[in-house]
């Protein structure tokens, strides 16, 4: 060997496996603490005949089709032309938290008798292709 070569030494290279080593550790870790968690349901009742499934991040039980679901809110928007409404909504009682959403409305002449800005009772039912309002009427200032 002539003397302006070099070669590694033996401390550099086990040097370089120890940090190799390292980083696949930490990306092992990584991996493993972003993998998706089972969740578990909660049960709303004592017995099987009547036990309800409850999502956990929501804490409603799954929707149930065709079952008539009542609310209440302020309109924000009513969609004539593609036939839906904005809905400042409280909670709808087994069915969702408060929030504004839209609905589809099953029948378009019920936008026919609400307004911007008009406090409304509502009820929406969930068939195989969404959810759609099957009643819809404005609420005098008196009744809230």
């Amino acid at each position: 060997m002539h003397c302006n070569e070099t070669q590694p030494s033996r401390g550099a290279s086990a040097s370089r496996k120890v940090s190799l080593a390292f980083w696949l550790l930490v990306l092992a870790a990584l991996i493993l603490s972003c993998r998706a968690r089972p969740v578990k349901s909660i049960t709303s009742s004592s017995t099987p005949q009547t036990a309800r499934t409850i999502d956990p991040l929501l804490g409603f039980p799954p929707v149930v089709l065709g079952k008539p679901y009542p609310g209440s809110g302020t309109v924000k928007i009513v969609n004539r032309k593609e036939g839906w409404v904005e809905i400042d909504h409280g909670e709808i009682k087994d069915l969702m938290p408060a929030m504004e959403m839209e609905f589809w409305v099953r029948d378009s002449s019920l936008m026919d008798a609400v307004r911007v800005g008009d406090k409304v009772d509502f009820v929406v039912v969930e068939d195989s292709k969404g959810q759609y309002l099957t009643q819809l009427k404005k609420v005098t200032d008196d009744r809230r």
